[in-house]
């Protein structure tokens, strides 16, 4: 009896477990029609939920909870994972049936646990943290009179009865400047409005662009397809909500009725103010402003302006009077753009001769002229002419085809240059780089461009671009009608035969009329990019146009490309990015002098026929993703290639892989996205570890498509997005020579110490990169921290760490062995020399930088910001000390970002350590 009561006993354990196994294994149909249910209910409430939001959102001053974005990401996640378990059930493998069903079901339970949690949100949205505007880059004010009107507007914004101001005054004569400083003066004063907006508006008016530019500067949103009445009343609400706002309207050319745009009145009721500038008293007046004239410098002022951009060292030369030097500013006009302009085109000359060149020039240009934007065009005119290299002058006179007020993109420019032929020809592409930057260099030192966007673009002031246009109306001739909302493409009258550019960006028109081929047999450039509407070219319309070079046709709407384009044999840059609809490409067998040939984010399936044969082609991007092969051979016969760009998303492109690798060392750069591990491990080793001068890899199950090369911090980079990276079977390798590692949802790692080489258990840092300076994690769900005091050596180049949404990670540094515990017992130090940006940002689980007693030393940082970590107790940074003893801040530090309550309960390992970094702090709501 004994025994069979033991078999009972052993029957109630296993029992239920194998009664879970059968009927999981039996009943899977009904598990998934019942998992599929649960995710309806739980999208629906995801569809109720995103929608409220919106509105409420849109309203203003209102911003998702971070429990509400939390609750969304996961539900994104549910939805993923539960796909998975789908596909695998599709493949129907009978000994899986049990271990899927398991996985249902505990996916049901997790779907309805969400529901339950979306229906019980006190509130969806939360105050939007407070914003008051931009700091703008400005010049320093020039003379007594522009300082007076400073003040005189200054006035008027701090007093309650004058609610808009006009100020108005000619070209060039310092109107933006002054609402530079009063925008960035706005900034400081924190009681006396809630928000400042900059909007640039130029010609010609756009009031549905004017609507989207302010809702942008407030950080929200309006709906594209709705009409302009529905977007006034949007954004009327959303200025409303701001309470006291004061709006910049810089560069206005026409009067408009304030409600056609949705801003409210300013009052002295609701305390808003509109200020605008123009060159045009009566637009100040039809907008009903207090009008503010800026007047020119006086004589003295003007002097004063132009030494200081020519240097004062040209009043000790010998060879030179001052009678001269005060003859050329009076032919400035007393205009501070002119000036400028004039003293950067004469800085470094100390000839008596050059002096008395210009003067005749610059009186040349003025005599007998009477109309004030004429004269000032002249002086201006001046400078150009100033340039003497022809070449020079070409490249200037090329940035008039962007429209005003553009920042233009300073690598694509030079491309532009380079397939004009503006810049010699050499066979080194990087010595053609270093050359079109020195051209900007120089066109910027002489104030014909402004360096712009952190300086990776330039822009034309608006009357540099109006003298510019006035010099392509006559020789050479362009077209330029860039940004102007055209709905009908222009006529054939307008192409005229001595036409040798064209530029009809960001327009409205759908078609080119099905007859139109210009006679424009000289045309060198045709800029049709941002056309989001143009769907068809005629086959006819590119025949006469034998001598084109550069054809831009980026995102627009196009399904094909006309077979007329095979024979344009001076072509050299055919850019047809973001194309999404682009299907195929004629036969390119003939353009032998191509280098350009963007086919980025297009819908093409296969390679373009011919492209083996272009042998000169130094920019290939090529990251479709339906395409489907890439015919072996193609690729190594490119032997001019400079930057590369692929995509691997099929089967078919493996061996493609391979002989990427081996052009790793002839590119400059190469941006490859993988869609599998296994074809990322292939090019990593195919390239024995290093790869070109400047690389990102992207290895992601989201798709491809996105940043380009240019967007990083860094020259050699790799992304990991949403894939599996430890798989036992093949594991992740990476290159030796990594200097940004970025990982955002990676199930699978605990860890950085889990991506690297082992051997017998221990990780390998000798070969593992010492060059990375980015290291960044987001939304790793399973990380717990992010290495092991073992793998410290490897990082000293570190200068920017970044954790987000990481909800396990409890510590950066962790300890891995007894030996290494014993060590930190008597406070081990953890020195990052080189560290300058520290981010943590919604780590729940965050409790430090090490244990107890670890210390983290990084005396080069200059921004630590720290938000949404709940348990961090004490931020165990190692301070400097001075010779008396006391801690002082790290010489570069900069910010301290962090919420005020948090600030206040952290604890120090060193006196005084808070009072010496308070200072720094800049308070955060959330």
């Amino acid at each position: 009896m004994d025994f069979i009561g033991t078999i009972l006993e052993l029957f109630e354990c296993v029992g239920p477990p194998i009664r879970q196994y059968v009927h999981r294994h039996r009943k899977l149909s009904e598990i998934m029609r019942n998992l599929e249910r649960a995710l309806q209910e739980l999208n629906s409430k995801k569809a109720d939920i995103e929608a409220t939001l919106k509105v409420e959102c849109d309203l203003g001053n209102k911003e998702p909870s971070n429990e509400v974005n939390d609750w969304l990401e996961n539900v994104e996640r549910i939805n993923n994972e539960a796909h998975s378990i789908e596909e695998e059930v599709k493949k129907g493998k009978y000994f899986s049936r049990a271990r899927l069903g398991k996985h249902a079901e505990e996916k049901i339970q997790e779907v309805k646990e969400y529901y339950q949690k979306g229906c019980s949100f006190p509130s969806l949205v939360i105050d939007e943290p407070p914003s008051r505007g931009l700091t703008l880059t400005t010049a320093t004010l020039a003379g007594e009179k522009t300082k007076k009107v400073v003040e005189r507007i200054w006035e008027d914004l701090m007093g309650d009865k004058v609610t808009k101001i006009g100020v108005w005054g000619m070209g060039g004569i310092g109107k933006t400047t002054i609402m530079k400083e009063i925008n960035n003066r706005l900034q400081k004063e924190t009681n006396k409005f809630n928000v400042v907006i900059w909007v640039t508006v130029s010609q010609p008016l756009d009031l549905i662009k004017l609507q989207t530019e302010i809702a942008t500067a407030l950080k929200q949103s309006l709906p594209e397809n709705e009409d302009k009445v529905r977007r006034a009343g949007r954004l009327s609400e959303m200025l409303k909500a701001k309470a006291k706002f004061v709006l910049i309207l810089d560069d206005m050319w026409e009067a408009f009725p304030l409600e056609e745009v949705g801003i409210p009145e300013p009052s002295e009721e609701n305390g808003c103010k509109l200020l605008i500038t123009t060159r045009s008293h009566r637009v100040c007046r039809s907008m009903k402003c207090k009008q503010v004239a800026v007047e020119l410098l006086s004589k003295q002022e003007a002097f004063n302006l132009f030494i200081d951009g020519v240097g004062s060292s040209i009043l000790q030369v010998p060879a030179l009077n001052k009678e001269i030097i005060n003859e050329v500013v009076e032919e400035c006009g007393c205009l501070p753009l002119a000036i400028v302009t004039v003293a950067a085109s004469m800085s470094g000359e100390e000839e008596i001769y050059e002096w008395q060149n210009a003067l005749n020039e610059l009186r040349g240009r003025l005599r007998s002229l009477n109309d004030v934007d004429t004269n000032v065009f002249r002086r201006l005119e001046f400078s150009y002419h100033r340039l003497k290299d022809e070449k020079l002058q070409r490249c200037f006179l090329y940035c008039a085809l962007y429209p005003e007020d553009f920042a233009i993109p300073k690598d694509e420019l030079i491309d532009h240059w380079i397939a004009e032929g503006f810049i010699e020809e050499v066979k080194d592409v990087q010595v053609k780089y270093n050359r079109g930057h020195t051209i900007l260099n120089r066109l910027v030192n002489c104030c014909l461009l402004e360096s712009a966007e952190d300086g990776s673009c330039v822009k034309m002031h608006d009357v540099i671009r109006d003298m510019a246009l006035r010099i392509t109306s006559e020789s050479p001739l362009f077209m330029v009608k860039a940004r102007e909302r055209l709905r009908e493409f222009p006529g054939e009258q307008e192409w005229k035969a001595n036409l040798e550019r064209v530029s009809l960006m960001e327009n409205d028109f759908e078609e080119i009329p099905s007859n139109m081929s210009p006679h424009c047999d000289i045309l060198s450039t045709l800029l049709l990019q941002c056309n989001e509407h143009l769907q068809r070219i005629p086959e006819c319309f590119f025949v006469h146009m034998h001598g084109l070079k550069v054809l831009n046709l980026s995102r627009t709407n196009i399904e094909l490309l006309p077979s007329s384009v095979s024979d344009l044999m001076n072509l050299r840059s055919l850019l047809l990015r973001w194309c999404e609809n682009l299907e195929r490409v004629p036969s390119l067998a003939k353009l032998l002098a191509l280098q350009y040939l963007d086919l980025e984010v297009t819908s093409i399936k296969e390679v373009p026929e011919g492209m083996e044969m272009l042998e000169n082609l130094s920019h290939l991007y090529l990251s479709s993703p339906p395409l489907k092969k890439f015919p072996t051979g193609k690729l190594p016969r490119l032997r001019n290639l400079y930057k590369l760009k692929l995509s691997f998303g099929n089967e078919g492109l493996r061996e493609t892989v391979e002989e990427a690798a081996r052009l790793s060392d002839r590119l400059d750069t190469f941006e490859g996205h993988f869609s599998t591990l296994k074809d990322f491990n292939i090019y990593v080793k195919s390239t024995d570890g290093r790869g070109s001068k400047n690389y990102c890899l992207l290895l992601s199950t989201y798709g491809m498509g996105g940043f380009l090369i240019t967007d990083l911090k860094v020259d050699k980079s790799v992304f990991l997005e949403g894939c599996k990276i430890c798989e036992r079977e093949e594991p992740i390798v990476l290159p030796e020579d990594v200097q940004c590692l970025d990982m955002y949802w990676v199930d699978d790692v605990a860890s950085l110490n889990d991506v690297l080489p082992r051997e017998q258990g221990l990780v390998n840092i000798g070969n593992f990169s010492h060059d990375l300076k980015v290291l960044s994690f987001g939304r790793c769900p399973n990380l717990k921290s992010l290495f092991s005091l073992r793998l410290l050596p490897a990082l000293q180049n570190l200068e920017d760490l970044e954790v987000i949404e990481c909800d396990s990670i409890e510590e950066i540094v962790a300890v891995e062995d007894e030996e290494t515990e014993k060590e930190l017992a008597t406070n081990t130090i953890i020195t990052l020399p080189r560290l300058k940006k520290l981010r943590f940002s919604n780590l729940l689980e965050f409790k430090g930088f090490c244990s107890d007693n670890g210390v983290l030393v990084c005396n080069s940082l200059q921004e630590i910001e720290v938000r949404g970590c709940p348990k961090l107790k004490r931020l165990s940074l190692s301070l400097p000390l001075l010779d008396n003893g006391q801690p002082s801040p790290p010489p570069a530090l900069k910010v301290i970002e962090i919420k005020k309550e948090l600030w206040e309960s952290l604890e120090w390992d060193q006196p005084n350590a808070k009072d010496v970094l308070n200072p720094y702090c800049k308070f955060v709501v959330l």
